[in-house]
């Protein structure tokens, strides 16, 4: 398992806080994790065009 940190905003730290202390999540981690899973997810085949865009323009033209 890997490990990310980051910065949120305040406003949205304060959601997620407030989701964990209402009992919906377990802990911080896990409602990050579950929002990174669900916009994985939605954007796979969006994702997916994007890179392969991004490595045939990288094929053509090189390295910018």
């Amino acid at each position: 398992m890997k490990s990310i940190c980051t910065e949120l905003p305040d406003h949205v730290y304060q959601e997620v806080k407030s989701l964990v202390d209402k009992g919906w999540f377990k802990n911080e981690d896990d409602i990050i994790l579950e929002a990174l899973r669900r916009f994985l997810d939605t954007h796979k085949v969006e994702l997916m065009e994007k890179f392969i865009k991004e490595d045939v323009e990288w094929g053509l033209y090189g390295k910018e």
